[in-house]
């Protein structure tokens, strides 16, 4: 199932649970189809007063009602379909009616809706008009549109305001309380309020459907553990009216986008199905103050702009609102024009292309560039597409394996004053921050040369990008990752490090690299992790596979403090002595080891 749909829904278990912990006051979902009368009674009374008033189409003269009333049809419970005759084909011969010549049927809304009901009687028999409806869409830019139209995004719609005590049984009433007048009074019948209004009930049984499959294919739904529960208890104590903010100086206190984006997202692991309705509010303000912040060039937050911008996306593209869709598609062209390539004066050559950075022109990393490969996938790139194959280029230069990495010659050390260094690739499998450079030290060879060392937020950041940019486990850049990992598998430690740059080094960016080793193991589709067990008599060791979902489970649980946050006391760098930040860290890692 699509897993960002697999997202916005409601698991039954999980409703269940919430249930079980408040009492059995909350009201509980029905399974089934919902509003059965309500659809039945509307699709009767439509029929019956168009046959009385000889009208042309159960919407009347209106080609956007029509095809709003025939979708929803299509898929309510009758599943209406070609066979009910003199019920929808009229309809449909009025709809075609209106074809232009350019393949649209009006405007965008209209054109939508009718591509929506032609699929839903005979996608095939109608494919030329639904293709070339498609097609007049995509010229027109209807995917800008603040409100989309259709019948999925109504569908979205309603699982997105599913909680522990709300459930699409609730979501049609005023629907239904028309229904009720119009029947009483029929010809008070106005057929557009009508057509809406029969969307929004089918809506509602679409919505409660995918639930039904929800809860039977995934009836083993992870659950919120009490360790997750206090640090979100954490988190929402920390906001005003859903915004995080930063001290600057003494005195001064500042609402921080970043800190807020990472937070928000964090804040969202907690299954919707057991948020509160104040919890939900103030998650949806803090979403919406986010809006409110992108620029007309499509990024969000004026430092560090694409690092910020792709923070938010993570937050935005789990929240159901329409009011998210425009933003998401401004943010996609904004990091897509972050990355440094030809029109931006790269060539293939030079160690930077395909890479993105902090934003402004600047030198890319192996950080920046997973954060926006992440995000430019949950705005709808494909794999495919340009971007993931130029990032190639750039994250192979950052893997220490002499197969595919070109990189080699003088660079400059930023973390010692410049000092320029002869670098050459190493070929453990593991990656360090941008070509010729590592936070984690570097490996002085017999020559001279000097290999970045790989270390573990990187090598995981790495994985993680191979396998957003399409790479298959059987790949041998993926397969030297895995390796690099396995052999350096630490939950103490960020592994990797030089060990003469001092202990403290080796827990910097700790959190972080709980964060990243979740997602980069669970994208990759990997359930354990195969690690050298103790030696034998031989001095032979054999591989053991370790559950990494519950071991990072259980580390992360050990470090929470009593407050329930995290916090990184061993180096703060990379703000890591924020609980805040560690605590968003540490609350996306759990959720992945379900």
């Amino acid at each position: 199932m699509n897993s960002m749909l697999r997202s916005g829904f409601v698991l039954l278990s999980l409703a269940a649970a919430a249930v079980c912990a408040q009492g059995d006051t909350l009201p509980v979902r029905k399974t089934g189809a919902v509003y059965r009368e309500e659809v039945d009674g509307l699709v009767r009374l439509l029929r019956e007063t168009a046959t009385r008033a000889n009208l042309p189409a159960l919407g009347g003269d209106s080609v956007l009602a029509t095809a709003q009333i025939l979708a929803a049809m299509g898929h309510c419970h009758r599943f209406y379909d070609l066979h009910a005759g003199p019920v929808v084909r009229p309809s449909l011969h009025f709809v075609l009616k209106h074809r232009k010549a350019d393949g649209g049927f009006g405007d965008a809304a209209t054109t939508v809706w009718v591509a929506d009901a032609l699929a839903a009687y005979d996608t095939e028999g109608y494919r030329t008009e639904i293709a070339a409806a498609r097609r007049w869409l995509a010229q027109h830019g209807a995917g800008e549109a603040a409100a989309p139209a259709g019948l999925e995004p109504a569908v979205l719609a309603v699982l997105g305001q599913v909680r522990a005590d709300v459930f699409p049984q609730d979501l049609a009433r005023d629907a239904a309380q028309r229904f009720a007048a119009w029947k009483q009074a029929p010809e008070g019948l106005d057929r557009g309020a009508a057509a809406a209004a029969l969307v929004q009930l089918v809506a509602c049984q679409i919505a409660n459907r995918r639930l039904d499959q929800q809860g039977q294919q995934e009836p083993a739904a992870a659950a919120f553990s009490p360790a997750q529960q206090k640090g979100f208890e954490f988190l929402i104590g920390k906001q005003k009216d859903g915004v995080f903010s930063v001290q600057v100086g003494k005195d001064k206190v500042i609402p921080h986008p970043g800190f807020t984006a990472l937070a928000l997202l964090a804040l969202q692991t907690k299954p919707k199905a057991l948020r509160s309705a104040a919890e939900q509010a103030t998650i949806d303000q803090g979403l919406r103050w986010l809006c409110s912040l992108q620029a007309e060039d499509g990024t969000i937050g004026q430092e560090q702009p694409n690092y910020i911008t792709c923070a938010a996306v993570a937050a935005l593209a789990r929240w159901h609102d329409p009011s998210a869709k425009p933003v998401l598609q401004k943010a996609q062209k904004a990091i897509l024009g972050f990355q440094n390539l030809e029109r931006s004066g790269y060539t293939p050559a030079d160690p930077d292309y395909g890479s993105i950075g902090y934003g402004g022109g600047q030198r890319g990393d192996l950080s920046n560039l997973h954060f926006s490969l992440e995000a430019l996938r949950a705005t709808g790139l494909p794999a495919d597409h340009e971007a993931f194959q130029k990032a190639l280029v750039f994250l192979q230069r950052t893997q220490n394996l002499k197969s595919r990495n070109d990189f080699a010659g003088k660079v400059k050390d930023p973390d010692r004053g410049g000092q320029l260094l002869d670098v050459t690739s190493g070929d453990d499998g593991g990656a360090s921050y941008y070509p010729g450079n590592s936070a984690a030290g570097y490996l002085v060879l017999p020559d001279g040369k000097s290999v970045p060392r790989s270390y573990g937020s990187m090598t995981y950041a790495l994985l993680k990008s191979y396998t957003l940019s399409g790479l298959s486990r059987d790949d041998e850049r993926v397969q030297a990752a895995v390796r690099w990992v396995s052999e350096h598998w630490d939950l103490a430690s960020n592994p990797g490090a030089d060990p003469a740059l001092g202990e403290k080094v080796k827990f910097q960016g700790l959190f972080y690299y709980y964060m990243v080793l979740g997602q980069a193991l669970d994208l990759a589709g990997l359930d354990t992790v195969q690690v050298p067990g103790p030696a034998d008599e031989q001095g032979q060791r054999k591989t053991e596979a370790v559950a990494w979902r519950k071991a990072l489970r259980a580390q992360l649980e050990g470090m929470q403090l009593a407050d329930g946050s995290w916090l990184n006391g061993q180096n703060g760098r990379w703000y890591e002595s924020q609980p805040v930040l560690c605590t968003c860290y540490a609350l996306t890692a759990l959720e992945r080891c379900r």
